[in-house]
């Protein structure tokens, strides 16, 4: 009786197994991913250890080899990425144990043996088929219990998932009555001034720079300087990440009322990063000049979705549409044995983009014959680390993942030179960032151009419980403004943050009487729970 059960048990240790790295890759990114993003990867990922399973029970003519086959090689090909991220840059002796030349062939081979062992057994293996499937459902049951607890833990978190989901689309929030109308006091004789807002994404102010990277960035300051921009020596951004600094410089408000409306624990960055109705895309700046007959450019846009940009009447030099566009598949993938290709060619794509946005910058103008504002959010001398002090492309020493994520990965020691190479990306920032500027300026004296970064580096910076140092070296960034006329120039000031610019734009330029807003500054204390921020604004502005 007993082995009869055991012979018409069910299999399904593959799907669970297959299953298990997107469930996985999710309980770590909730909130940064929508629960909708489970069926791409899914279907491709569950529906090939399917396919392949139905493949090898047609070979072997033995379901149960086939599937124990099927779960072998998807426990090896997802587990290599996260055992290369730890053995990278470790070595013994001149062997680098991390390299893919070492950990290749050991998976390879680990897969033949064990597959052969398989196939060649002469055991029914019914009791490692249950064995199997036991450790897959316990697997599965331990990641969709702590995803529960995570996720619908509280009523804010609860609100995301069906908010993400679109079940109660009442749970959209209106943010504009947050925000101030005004009116423009311009006419069509008026000559309007074209507006270029450049973001050089995590670019630090120079005592930051002297302080931390032992570099002197006077060359490129002394620089800005000479072409009349106003440098301001005490910027902060408002915010430590750039999912917050960004819509509030753009938005010309704090965001804490996002807090009060969703929660601290909410877990969504929707309402910032939403590609429909985020702060970030449907902000008040844009509306602002499109009111009073702007075309809008969108130039340079790594971060997935944000090419997508409704209001913009020109997007350029963005990622194009393709498999890695679902957040939760790119992710998945870059864990697994085809990991080193997906980098390498993200690399190369992130490269393109960044090079696309200043060459096309200088070009916006002539596109139209209505005054333009043209934004361009550019990811440099931000991580990855790419490029060399000439633009040479770099390989970095690290992995995108790792790179971009290290809330994930504290404590993983590395032997590359970050800071080295972070500066001889930065040198090329600047290198592009002078021609850019010299071009603009060549053809366009009288437009308006802000260089900003959403905020500086975070070397060494206890993200989650900051020193006042760590403070200081991640909100101070390089604030740079150049106005064509001198009497507006005179309302700059070396103590700014990045949340007034557009206020004293519109007041200055467009004839509007906004408030100039009390200077703020917060930490975001957690990846996690983006609206859970700490006032730091009394350890930097005394």
């Amino acid at each position: 009786m007993n082995m009869e059960i055991k012979k018409n048990s069910k299999i399904f240790h593959p799907f669970l197994i297959a299953f298990f790295p997107i469930i996985a890759v999710y309980s770590v990114n909730i909130g940064l991913i929508q629960l909708e993003q489970f069926i791409f990867p899914t279907l491709i990922i569950v529906g090939g250890a399917f396919l392949f399973f139905l493949c090898l029970k047609y070979v072997l003519k033995n379901a149960k080899k086939a599937a124990l086959i099927v779960t072998l090689a998807f426990i090896i090909f997802f587990s290599f990425g996260h055992v290369y991220n730890m053995l990278n840059q470790v070595s013994i002796g001149d062997i680098d144990l991390g390299s893919n030349r070492i950990l290749l062939p050991i998976f390879v081979i680990s897969f033949g043996i064990g597959s052969f062992l398989i196939v060649r057994t002469k055991r029914t293996l019914d009791n490692a088929t249950s064995i199997v499937n036991t450790i897959s459902v316990v697997f599965i049951t331990v990641i969709i219990a702590m995803v529960g607890i995570e996720a619908f833990g509280c009523d804010e978190c609860l609100i995301q998932q069906t908010y993400s989901l679109g079940i109660f689309s009442n749970q959209i929030m209106d943010s504009t009555l947050y925000f101030e109308e005004h009116s423009f006091s311009v006419s069509e004789s008026d000559s309007l001034p074209n507006v270029y807002y450049i973001i050089l994404d995590g670019y630090p102010r120079n005592d930051v720079l002297k302080k931390h990277l032992d570099f002197d960035n006077s060359e490129f300051i002394d620089f800005l300087k000479q072409r009349e921009f106003y440098v301001a020596e005490n910027s902060y951004s408002n915010y430590s990440l750039s999912s917050t600094s960004i819509p509030a410089t753009m938005n010309m408000n704090y965001i804490n009322f996002l807090a009060d409306e969703l929660g601290e624990d909410s877990r969504s960055y929707d309402p910032l990063l939403g590609k429909d109705f985020g702060l970030y895309a449907d902000n008040q700046v844009i509306k602002n000049f499109k009111s009073m007959g702007y075309k809008v450019a969108k130039i340079g846009s790594v971060p997935m979705y944000l090419h997508e940009m409704p209001l913009a009447d020109l997007s350029l030099c963005y990622k194009s549409i393709h498999l890695m566009d679902n957040r939760l598949f790119d992710t998945v993938a870059r864990t697994s044995m085809i990991g080193y290709f997906i980098e390498r060619w993200s690399e190369d794509m992130q490269r393109q983009i960044i090079l696309c946005a200043f060459e096309e910058l200088p070009k916006i103008s002539s596109y139209y014959e209505e005054p333009v504002f043209a934004w361009s959010h550019i990811m440099i001398p931000h991580f990855p680390l790419i490029f060399g002090a000439d633009g040479e492309p770099v390989t970095p020493g690290e992995s995108l993942l790792v790179m971009n994520n290290p809330h994930l990965f504290e404590g993983t020691d590395s032997s590359w030179n970050i800071k080295q190479q972070f500066l001889q990306q930065l040198q090329f920032a600047n290198k592009k960032s002078i021609k850019l500027i010299d071009k603009i300026l060549e053809n366009e004296k009288q437009s308006i151009i802000i260089i900003q970064s959403d905020h500086g580096s975070a070397f060494d910076v206890n993200l989650h419980d900051p020193t006042d140092d760590d403070v200081h070296q991640r909100l101070s960034n390089i604030n740079a403004i150049y106005f064509p006329d001198e009497k507006p120039r005179e309302i700059l000031m070396n103590d700014q943050t990045n949340v007034n610019t557009f206020r004293i734009v519109f007041n200055s330029y467009f004839g509007s009487d906004y408030d100039i807003l009390e200077d703020k500054i917060y930490w975001n204390l957690s990846f996690k729970k983006p609206f859970w921020f700490k006032d730091v604004t009394s350890v930097l502005l005394n």
